[in-house]
């Protein structure tokens, strides 16, 4: 092989080295940034800050709301246990007193989990100042409602 053959082979696996690094790089980069915005989606102290929460009610807050989850992981569990020996049960008809008798534990486990984080909210409301209340009154419906709440 020539000098200037092996020089211009030399120089395009340089090019190809060096965009492989530079497209690795924006790769990592542009990686980064949905996980960011998803952590800031579920962040709750957006939240406490547009309330208007003091130190000492956020810190309040914060130990509630780890007792909540503690509480409700193994609510959301047995939802979804029940929902997945729901669908197990395909190959039977709805009228099978099987899948109606899962259909009304699902539904009675939902009412208590909606019961719980109904007075879990009602318990970090009286947390608040009036002014406060009224900013938390507008501002739990929207946090109630948000897609992929749960950790």
């Amino acid at each position: 092989m020539s000098q200037t053959r092996y020089k211009w082979m030399l120089f395009l696996v340089i090019i190809l080295v060096a965009s492989n690094i530079l497209l690795g790089y924006l790769l990592l980069q542009s990686g980064n940034h949905p996980m960011e915005k998803k952590r800031k989606g579920n962040d709750v102290s957006a939240w406490y800050a547009e309330v208007g929460l003091e130190q000492d009610q956020i810190d309040t807050f914060k130990v509630l709301k780890e007792e909540y989850f503690k509480d409700m992981k193994p609510l959301w569990g047995d939802v979804r246990q029940l929902k997945d020996s729901l669908y197990l049960q395909l190959d039977k008809s709805l009228e099978d007193s099987t899948a109606e008798n899962i259909l009304l534990m699902i539904s009675k486990k939902t009412l208590e989990i909606d019961s719980r984080t109904y007075m879990h909210f009602t318990k970090l409301r009286k947390f608040c100042t009036p002014a406060q209340q009224i900013r938390f009154d507008t501002i739990i419906p929207k946090l109630i409602n948000r897609t992929g709440r749960r950790r």
